[in-house]
């Protein structure tokens, strides 16, 4: 599998003077910088249409298109990360973490979207830093992780990225304004860059982990805590 990761430009960009440079790839992922604010009122009422833009460039592309976005939901504000495959949306992931007095509010669960290259799990933002996150994608047979972050601040998204990879036997990729990453299932960073536009070629392979607990005594049900 490979992909294309934009990590400055909009999706406007790469599509009035960029498109050679994402063609050929079967995955391309914006950062937030893709579409920035979307509105659901002015989306629904035709006077924007940020959505079908990433629907038409999955279609022109003959490719998969993950787009990076903050939501407005009726004065509702969300982070969220929207995905198409070859001409049609597949659907809208939200973060479904709150953290601290953050404006935006937590939003719906995590989904593995089947697409025509494999099931894509999406992670957004700072769902990375917790570990149920990327199990609960592995488990639901995710063929790889993708997480749309914000801004790179420190080692801790690098971290949990090979972390999530290596403990769920999955192989995960980063896209961050000016960085992009990918781990494998082994926990080793097979790319780490800060261009604008990255490319990598992902071999999907899984892993699964046998793990035996102590159970005797004192003992909490490590799922319990999920």
């Amino acid at each position: 599998m490979e992909i294309c990761f934009v990590t400055a430009d909009t999706v406007d960009t790469i599509w009035q003077e960029k498109m050679s440079a994402a063609i050929k790839s079967d995955v391309l992922v914006f950062g937030f910088n893709g579409l920035g604010l979307v509105s659901y009122k002015k989306e629904l009422g035709g006077e924007t249409e940020y959505f079908q833009d990433i629907a038409r460039l999955s279609r022109e592309l003959s490719s998969v298109v993950i787009c990076g976005c903050d939501t407005d939901t009726y004065g509702v504000f969300r982070h969220s990360a929207v995905i198409a495959d070859k001409g049609k949306i597949l659907g809208v992931s939200d973060m479904a973490h709150s953290i601290d007095d953050s404006e935006f509010v937590a939003g719906g669960n995590f989904r593995v979207y089947d697409t025509s290259v494999g099931k894509i799990g999406i992670i957004v933002a700072e769902d990375l830093f917790f570990p149920e996150s990327s199990r609960v994608l592995a488990l639901c047979d995710a063929d790889i992780i993708v997480c749309v972050f914000k801004k790179m601040d420190g080692p801790m998204p690098q971290v949990m990225l090979r972390a999530g990879a290596f403990a769920n036997g999955v192989s995960m990729a980063l896209c961050a304004k000016n960085y992009a990453a990918v781990a494998d299932i082994r926990g080793n960073i097979l790319l780490s860059g800060g261009g604008k536009i990255i490319k990598s070629k992902i071999k999907i392979e899984k892993d699964f982990h046998l793990i035996n607990l102590r159970q005797r005594g004192l003992y909490r049900d490590f799922n319990s805590g999920y």
